[in-house]
């Protein structure tokens, strides 16, 4: 809401406007249907005086006996509060059901990598990219044969933050999965070893995107 209310100010000011219209709505809903109630709880004076209050805010409803024309545009009258106040608060539940719609996160964006410094043994590499892939299907596998190189990719970090920006980096001659995450302006990051099954090295680390990118 805040970065909506920045780009379009006339969004603030609604907002505002429909917070007034609310706490009006939380005052006066209960003494319109306190002067409405069929079977009074309150002593006779204290009705009176509510009535009162009650006419003084909303207008005077309709009396029965009075000149029509007085009946009908004092129902008018009536009528009219009751159908802003309503209508008020209506908007503002919408209102407060579209909040985390507005501020959920889009899903985080994965960057994947593969350092392979020893070169290819017996085909591994490319069994090793398969995993990658199919474990991030919508994300490419960068593969890198030196460090300086790896380095500059884990330093470049996407320019935009309206959602998760984590990197997932294989390292085969270290044995070990390293993620690194930013979100909401912190940074994140964990090594998991991997020391039979690369298979289930990536699930759990996977695990561990899921779990700091949904906070």
């Amino acid at each position: 809401m805040d970065a909506l209310a920045a780009r379009q100010p006339e969004l603030k000011a609604e907002f505002n406007r429909l917070q007034a219209d609310v706490r009006l709505a939380q005052e006066v809903l209960p003494l319109v249907s306190a002067v409405e109630a069929t079977a009074p709880e309150l002593p006779a004076y204290a009705r009176g005086r509510l009535q009162t209050k009650v006419r003084e805010t909303l207008g005077r409803p309709p009396v029965a006996g009075e000149a029509p024309e007085a009946e009908a545009e004092a129902w008018r009258t009536f009528s009219k509060w009751r159908w802003l106040l309503g209508l008020a608060a209506a908007t503002a539940v919408v209102a407060l059901f579209l909040l985390p719609v507005f501020s959920r996160s889009g899903p985080p964006m994965i960057q994947v990598a593969m350092l392979d410094t020893a070169g290819a043994t017996r085909g591994s590499d490319t069994n090793e990219a398969s995993l990658l892939g199919q474990t991030w299907e919508k994300a490419a596998v960068d593969s890198f044969t030196g460090a300086e190189a790896l380095h500059a990719w884990e330093t470049n970090w996407p320019a935009q933050n309206k959602r998760p920006v984590v990197k997932v980096i294989f390292d085969r001659a270290a044995g070990e999965v390293r993620v690194l995450g930013q979100w909401r302006g912190a940074s994140f990051t964990k090594t998991f070893l991997v020391e039979r099954d690369l298979a289930a090295t990536l699930e759990e680390a996977k695990a561990f995107i899921k779990q700091r990118t949904s906070q």
